[in-house]
């Protein structure tokens, strides 16, 4: 198939996986689980009944075993993640949690023109050996992750290994018990030491795009408790405790009391935004490469265990970069 001017796009062309010997006796649905960590499983097994993967130019169950030298095709409606390259690091791993360092510019999972160099494709790929020997034995060790920083949010993401770990800590988290700080350089000088800001939070109806949030009286719940670290001329340094996990919280709740993040784009001047998404999402040299909030700090009690468990991610270079320019202006 071909594309025309003005006509529709092509398909991107299929990928064809071939089976090796060391994959011989896997289930289908766990190999492509393995060749694809981009995909959940749920999206695997949707390419396997739909018609989407065909072994050997047939269609198959998802639990049909492989031999080397199977081929399975796998088609696209738009073109693949590729495989990650990028290197994350790891700040604590049990055999149901694993935590990673995000820095900022990279994506918690493939979205948009993020495809690839994700956090979660680094976990799957970190993990392929794990999640092949359990899904050959029909377990549920497939890395999912339990909580997701924005692009530009630097700092401590958690995956759990399991769907039973991972509902384990998404109960955790309802019930508030997994404890975050964030350390946020904002506009402006904050009155008082410290402070709560209690507003509801939902999509934000003046806003151009449909990704800001706003105060509004029908909105969530939200609640952000904080803690002046610093005061510099024109900015001050918080840390930041949100006691509930809404949509971008944090960057909301403190823009909507006049303190916006620092380089903050999208709450602080959303025509910069605006100009981001026109350019493809890649900031050109007069937009900040981040925004200042860094997830610091995350402690919980491991459910499984009972363990205490506190993770923490040291200020990055970019942020202390930042740091030091409003410090010291010119």
């Amino acid at each position: 198939m071909s594309s025309e001017p003005g006509g529709p796009a092509a398909n991107p062309p299929p990928s064809l996986l071939t089976v090796t010997p060391a994959h011989r006796g896997l289930r289908a649905d766990a190999f492509l689980a393995i060749a694809l960590p981009f995909l959940s499983r749920t999206r695997v097994r949707q390419k396997i009944q739909t018609g989407e993967s065909l072994l050997n130019g047939r269609r198959y169950a998802t639990s049909a075993r492989l031999a080397a030298g199977d081929v399975l095709t796998v088609s696209w409606r738009s073109a693949p993640p590729s495989r990650s390259t990028r290197q994350f690091h790891v700040l604590f791993q049990d055999e149901h949690i694993i935590a990673v360092d995000k820095p900022a510019g990279a994506a918690s999972h493939p979205a948009g023109r993020f495809q690839s160099d994700t956090v979660i494709q680094f976990v799957r790929e970190l993990l392929a050996a794990e999640t092949r020997a359990s899904l050959s034995q029909d377990g549920d060790f497939f890395p999912r992750l339990v909580n997701r920083l924005d692009v530009f949010t630097s700092g401590v993401i958690l995956a759990a290994t399991t769907g039973l770990a991972l509902r384990e800590m998404q109960s955790l988290a309802a019930c508030g018990k997994i404890n975050k700080r964030y350390v946020a350089l904002v506009e402006g000088v904050v009155a008082g030491e410290h402070g709560m800001i209690d507003l509801p939070l939902g999509p934000d109806s003046k806003s151009s795009t449909n990704l800001r949030m706003a105060p509004r009286e029908d909105g969530l719940a939200s609640v952000t408790d904080f803690v002046v670290l610093r005061r510099l001329p024109a900015h001050t340094l918080l840390a930041v405790f949100p006691r509930t996990g809404r949509q971008h919280q944090i960057r909301a709740h403190l823009a909507a009391a006049g303190h916006p993040v620092c380089g903050d784009l999208l709450y602080k001047d959303e025509s910069l935004f605006l100009r981001y998404q026109r350019a493809g999402g890649v900031p050109d040299p007069s937009l900040p490469l981040r925004h200042c909030l860094h997830a610091e700090e995350v402690e919980f009690l491991q459910p499984f265990t009972g363990r205490r468990i506190l993770i923490r991610s040291a200020l990055p270079s970019d942020f202390l970069d930042i740091l030091h320019d409003v410090k010291s202006p010119a």
